[in-house]
Parts: structure tokens; C-alpha cells; sequence
């Protein structure tokens, strides 16, 4: 049994030492595969593996791990920090904290803003998004329902099977686009688009057959970017 548990163990530290030796990975717009360390970036200057290489456009948008709205800006990374130089001031972020980062051109963005109201059902966009792009969304706002008074993320622990979308809870910002299924986004939401078409948002009401006790307003700000298609991405290994 002794022996057992030590060789147990000995296989134990190997995957969690494997874990952590996760390489960081990037692929450029000409597919080349890059995989080990990352040193630092420079704008579009990277340094990975002590080996130079140059993105396409100065600027690119940087994920967050926790999907919070994405931020893009000219980037630099020295030893454990990202900072993002945007219009607006400098943002700085724990390199764990960074999931990617897209170098793309600025005119490949579109941002809008909508106003998405509880009792409408399901909102046209206008915005056309395919799944080669990336959707970043932050909501805010306040809505009632049968079931009380929420928040975008909406009303945790309660869910109805009636729902305009069964599988998120009551009050949630949902998502959908074209003739792909909706997706819980709540108040941030960072992803690949879910399919081709236009972008359509709601506010996720208990009951289809009764508006009754439901009402307000989420203001829904979306961000298309351009997704890994012909351009420079970088994954960030966690560590």
C-alpha cells in the first residue's frame, strides 16, 4: 500500500508540474505557430522564445479571463504586467489575467449601443456578425419581473421552463444570432460569435404567454471585433 501511494503521488506531481509548464501559444496572420514563453510585446513588436517577431497593426484588443469588456489599445507587456494605452488613459492588468490578444485593423470594429426593454422581446441589432468574429458585451440597467428585481446577470438560483430562453435565468441578457441558439450573456460577455446573421439581444422573461409585473430597460453596449481569421492572436497560458 506504501508503494501504491508513492507512486501515486510521483504521477500527482507530474501532472501538476505539467500543468504549470504550459506553454504560452501564438499564431500570426501568415500561420506560423508560435509555442513556449512569452518575453515581452512592444507595440508590434513581440518577443517570444528570445526570438522577434512583428504583428501587422500597432494596436490590438486585449480578452480578459473573466469576460469583462475587452479593451484595445497600443500594448506593452513587461514581467508580469500588460498595460493597454487606449484614448481614454493607460489600464493595467496581471498578466494572468489576460486570456488573448487579436492584432487586427481598427476599421474591422463596430460598436453600438442598444436599448433593450423587458417587455420586447427579442431586439434587432442591425449588426450583421459572423463566426469568425468576436462579440463583447456590457449591459447595465434594472428590471422587474414575476419573480422580483434584477441586475443584466438576472435572478440567480431561478430559472422557468416557460421562459423566452428556459436554460438562463429569469431577467438574464440573452443573446442570439441568426438561426443559432441563444446564449445566456448576463451583464459582460466576451465570445466567438454563436453563428452568422444579425446579432438579436432580450431580456430572458419567465412567462411568454403574460408581461404581467414585467418591465424596465437594459442598455446594452456591443463591440464586433475581428476575429482570428487572418490576423495575429496570442493565448496566454494560465500559470
Amino acid at each position: 500500500m506504501i508503494r501504491i501511494n508513492a507512486v501515486l503521488f510521483l504521477v500527482l506531481i507530474a501532472v501538476f508540474t505539467g500543468c504549470k509548464s504550459r506553454p504560452d501559444r501564438m499564431i500570426t496572420a501568415d500561420g506560423q505557430v508560435l509555442s513556449g514563453k512569452l518575453e515581452s510585446i512592444e507595440g508590434r513588436h513581440i518577443v517570444f522564445n528570445n526570438s522577434e517577431t512583428f504583428v501587422e497593426y500597432e494596436e490590438g484588443r486585449v480578452f480578459l479571463r473573466d469576460g469583462r469588456t475587452s479593451f484595445r489599445g497600443y500594448i506593452t507587456l513587461d514581467g508580469g504586467t500588460l498595460t493597454i494605452r487606449t484614448d481614454s488613459g493607460e489600464r493595467e492588468f496581471p498578466v494572468g489575467e489576460i486570456k488573448s490578444v487579436i492584432w487586427s485593423n481598427p476599421t474591422d470594429e463596430t460598436t453600438i449601443t442598444v436599448e433593450v426593454p423587458a417587455v420586447d422581446g427579442w431586439v434587432n441589432t442591425g449588426l450583421e456578425v459572423s463566426r469568425n468574429e468576436r462579440i463583447s458585451i456590457h449591459a447595465s440597467g434594472t428590471v422587474s419581473m414575476e419573480t422580483g428585481t434584477c441586475g443584466p446577470s438576472g435572478i440567480d438560483y431561478f430559472s422557468t421552463a416557460t421562459a423566452l430562453v428556459p436554460g438562463a435565468t429569469n431577467g438574464q441578457l440573452v443573446i442570439a444570432v441568426g438561426e443559432s441558439d441563444p446564449v445566456a450573456a448576463g451583464s459582460t460577455w466576451t465570445g466567438d460569435s454563436p453563428g452568422n446573421g444579425e446579432l438579436r439581444l432580450a431580456v430572458n422573461i419567465p412567462n411568454l404567454e403574460s408581461t404581467a409585473g414585467v418591465g424596465g430597460i437594459y442598455a446594452v453596449t456591443v463591440i464586433k471585433t475581428a476575429g482570428i481569421l487572418n490576423n495575429s492572436v496570442l493565448y496566454l497560458a494560465v500559470k
